[in-house]
C-alpha cells in the first residue's frame, strides 16, 4: 500500500493517526462539530458546505476527496449531480472508510468502489487523473509539501486544488511559539480525548502553515491562481482557517 519507507518518527506518527481516528470513527462528525464550534464558531457542516461551494464543479469532474473520512464530501457531490463512479475517496484510516461506505451504501446505490485506504503523500493514483482535488481538515496531519506535490501529480493540466484547513500566523516562526501550541495541544485532547489523539494532534502543530508559507509551498509545487482567505476564528490566538484555493 505503501511504497515508500518513511523514517521512524514518521511512522510513530502515522500510528498515532490511524489509532486516533480508528478510535473516533463512529463518532467523527459529532466530535468535529464540536471542536468547530468551540475553537473558530463553525458548525462541521457549516465548513464543509462552504468547503464544496467554493469549489465549482461540472458533471464531467472527477474528483478526489483527500483524508475523505466519513464520506460526506463525496455523498454531497453525488447529491449535487457529480455521477458516482466519477467521485474517488482516499483515507489513511480503514475504519474511516467503512463508515464512509455504509454511508454511500444508504443512499439507494451500489456502494461507491472508488473509496481507497492509501496514504495522501503517496496516493496510488495514476497522474493527471483528476480534474478536481479537495481536502477538508487534515492538511495539518500530513507533510504538506509532499501532499501538493502528490496533488499537483494527479490533477490534470487547468485541474483545480481546494483545501480548507487551520493556519498558523507568522508569529509561529518565533523560537518557541509551535512548541508551547504543541504542549497545549496535548495537554487539552489528553484531557478531553485520550493519549493517541492527543499525539496526532499534538505533532500536527508543526505541519499547520502560515498564508505566506501556503503561497510559497504551492508556488513551488507549480501550482497557479493561488486564493488564500483567511475565514472567521472565534479566538484570536487560535489558529484561524484558511480556505486555499490554486490551479495547475
Amino acid at each position: 500500500m505503501y511504497r515508500r519507507n518513511g523514517t521512524r518518527e514518521n511512522m510513530e506518527d502515522k500510528a498515532n493517526i490511524i489509532e486516533a481516528f480508528s478510535e473516533m470513527a463512529p463518532r467523527y462528525e459529532q466530535v468535529v462539530d464540536s471542536e468547530l464550534n468551540r475553537f473558530w464558531g463553525w458548525s462541521y457542516n457549516g465548513f464543509i458546505n462552504l468547503l464544496l461551494a467554493s469549489t465549482p464543479v461540472q458533471p464531467q469532474d472527477i474528483i478526489l476527496d483527500v483524508a475523505t473520512g466519513t464520506g460526506v464530501i463525496p455523498s454531497l457531490l453525488e447529491k449535487a449531480g457529480i455521477p458516482r463512479n466519477q467521485i474517488h475517496g482516499l483515507d489513511i484510516t480503514m475504519s474511516m472508510l467503512m463508515h464512509a461506505k455504509r454511508r454511500l451504501r444508504i443512499q439507494d446505490s451500489p456502494v461507491n468502489q472508488n473509496l481507497v485506504c492509501a496514504s495522501a503523500m503517496d496516493m496510488p493514483y495514476a497522474n493527471t487523473g483528476f480534474t478536481q482535488v479537495i481536502c477538508g481538515l487534515a492538511t495539518h496531519h500530513m507533510d504538506v509539501k509532499k501532499l501538493i506535490l502528490e496533488c499537483h501529480r494527479v490533477l490534470r493540466s487547468e485541474g483545480k486544488l481546494t483545501i480548507a484547513d487551520a493556519g498558523g500566523s507568522n508569529l509561529w516562526k518565533f523560537p518557541g511559539v509551535k512548541f508551547l501550541f504543541r504542549i497545549a495541544a496535548f495537554i487539552y485532547f489528553s484531557l478531553v480525548e485520550n493519549r493517541s489523539r492527543a499525539w496526532a494532534e499534538s505533532n500536527a502543530v508543526s505541519n499547520v502553515l502560515s498564508k505566506d508559507d501556503w503561497n510559497l509551498v504551492l508556488m513551488n509545487s507549480g501550482f497557479r491562481n493561488i486564493v488564500i482567505q483567511k475565514l472567521k476564528s472565534r479566538y484570536f490566538w487560535i489558529p484561524a482557517p484558511l480556505l486555499i484555493k490554486a490551479a495547475k
